[in-house]
């Protein structure tokens, strides 16, 4: 699978022309982002004809979520469900550093039968391998990795690291390799890790940092890199 961050609806439709499976849909980029509007949720939804997996953050100040905050992850995830999303990305870790569990059931609960899906915070938390197997535990269907034990890392420098936890995971969960992803790495990415599912941002953007607008031809040659690499694995 090939997943493009998108902001706007024109994002979501490069994204989707350029071949790409799913859209991580977020506002506020620049940001690492934050969850996008319902309004954008519901109109990509109406425009673009690929799974919109709706980033579930309510603000930059931290990944420990407070009763507030769950609430409010919570009211997001309904309104996203209602207005189309396939699915939700999102993170809650606790003030000791370990998979909040009792979030991610309540997250669960608003969700319903869409899958949930936790970014790269898991990563960072006091035993990485104990947090993966603590989201495996509770049904999340896939995270995204860099490998690294801390966030604004890059995939390719890590490539053993993703390995380890590809083995790790045995098929229980989907990874999808982020940070950094491009068509100029996914092939030595997909070759040495094993990991089959892409999630790209800044490389498919023109001019390719956050500010950038997703680029059609960039998504297309990333998923054709990708489908070859996919395919000499085979």
């Amino acid at each position: 699978m090939l997943e493009i961050i998108a902001e706007t609806v024109e994002d979501a439709r490069a994204a989707k022309a350029g071949g790409a499976t799913q859209l991580d849909l977020k506002s506020d980029f620049m940001q690492d982002g934050l969850s996008p509007t319902t309004g954008m949720i519901e109109r990509i939804c109406e425009r673009v004809d690929i799974d919109v997996i709706a980033m579930i953050r309510p603000h930059t100040r931290s990944f420990s979520c407070s009763e507030d905050d769950i609430a409010v992850m919570c009211t997001d995830i309904r309104l996203g469900r209602e207005r189309g999303a396939s699915g939700f990305l999102l993170g809650a870790i606790t003030p000791d550093g370990r998979i909040d569990m009792d979030a991610v059931q309540r997250f669960q609960d608003a969700a319903r039968d869409l899958p949930l899906n936790f970014h790269l915070v898991w990563q960072a938390t006091s035993d990485a391998q104990q947090a993966l197997e603590d989201l495996i535990t509770a049904g999340v269907y896939s995270v995204r990795i860099t490998g690294g034990f801390a966030l604004g890392n890059k995939a390719i420098d890590h490539v053993d690291q993703i390995r380890a936890f590809q083995e790790q995971a045995a098929g229980r969960i989907e990874l999808f390799l982020a940070g950094g992803v491009s068509a100029e790495n996914i092939k030595t990415l997909v070759k040495e890790t094993g990991v089959l599912n892409a999630h790209s941002g800044s490389p498919v953007r023109e001019p390719a940092d956050r500010s950038g607008i997703v680029s059609e031809t960039k998504v297309r040659a990333l998923r054709t890199a990708l489908d070859q690499a996919v395919a000499a694995m085979n």
